[in-house]
């Protein structure tokens, strides 16, 4: 009988622990839907490039941010958690690299990339919220998006120190 009592309890933690919430989940927010967006240039996949979703109505948790893996696709998480809230959002897109930079060491021993020339690769008006044409409509069965952002391009934004 002992045996048989330590096995319903040891299943019943279990069962307990898989359908629990995460503790570490903010009370307030809401439910996600997954939300995956596809970036290419000329039809083919940017890589490395930051896409961010921002909600057209203000609200908490109304952004996410995330980059394109290597085959262009950006995997949108809010607070760490897979997905964003329904909605209406603005997307921008863009990707920024370092060219020309030396590796250094800072005055405590860490080290530190300098004297780079900084560059945009993707067209500067999907970077900006205001001036994007992109957006995306998030359901209760969540988005998929491809986005071509035109032909690739190197735009010189300035010097690192």
């Amino acid at each position: 009988m002992r045996t048989i009592l330590v096995l319903a309890f040891s299943v019943a933690l279990v069962l307990q622990a898989g359908c629990g919430k995460d503790p570490n989940r903010p009370a307030d927010l809401p439910t996600l839907y997954p939300v995956k967006i596809t970036v290419t240039q000329e039809g083919q996949p940017v890589t490395e490039a930051t896409v961010t979703v921002t909600s057209k109505t203000p609200m908490k948790y109304g952004s996410s941010s995330t980059d394109t893996d290597a085959t262009g696709v950006a995997t949108l998480r809010t607070y760490g958690y897979v997905g964003v809230p329904a909605g209406e959002y603005t997307v921008t897109i863009e990707k920024r690299g370092v060219e020309g930079a030396r590796e250094t060491t800072n005055e405590y021993g860490e080290p530190e990339m300098r004297g780079g020339q900084i560059y945009q690769y993707v067209d500067a008006q999907f970077a900006s919220q205001a001036s994007s044409p992109l957006s995306i409509t998030v359901t209760d069965k969540g988005a998929t998006e491809t986005f071509e952002v035109g032909a690739p391009g190197k735009v010189f934004l300035g010097n690192m120190p």
